[in-house]
């Protein structure tokens, strides 16, 4: 079976980190599957970063292997309570990143 965020992650999650930026954070099983998901967020940058209408130099990739998260921070398009917002408080907004292979 193909290793994807979904299927190696305990929990994955996304919220507002205020009204103009976003926080997914992916909670590992261990020191190696975080290293592992933090390798492939960077590796797939172009992808996350078109996927979130947002410059690839724009995100912020964290590899935080003493609490075993992998988390990336990004700017919030459109801005968290505009008339374009669909998602008030960015908590289905990791869904697009649980096909990607690591």
């Amino acid at each position: 079976m193909m290793r994807t965020i979904e299927n190696t992650v305990k929990y994955i999650r996304s919220k507002n980190a205020g009204p103009f930026w976003l926080t997914i954070d992916a909670f590992c099983n261990s020191v190696e599957d975080t290293e592992n998901v933090a390798a492939a967020f960077e590796r797939e940058k172009e992808f996350i970063a078109k996927s979130y209408h947002v410059k690839p130099e724009d995100l912020e990739i964290y590899c935080l292997k003493h609490i075993q998260v992998a988390k990336i921070s990004l700017p919030r398009v459109p801005v968290e309570g505009s008339r374009d917002e669909r998602d008030m408080h960015g908590g289905q907004q990791y869904v697009s990143l649980l096909d990607i292979e690591c």
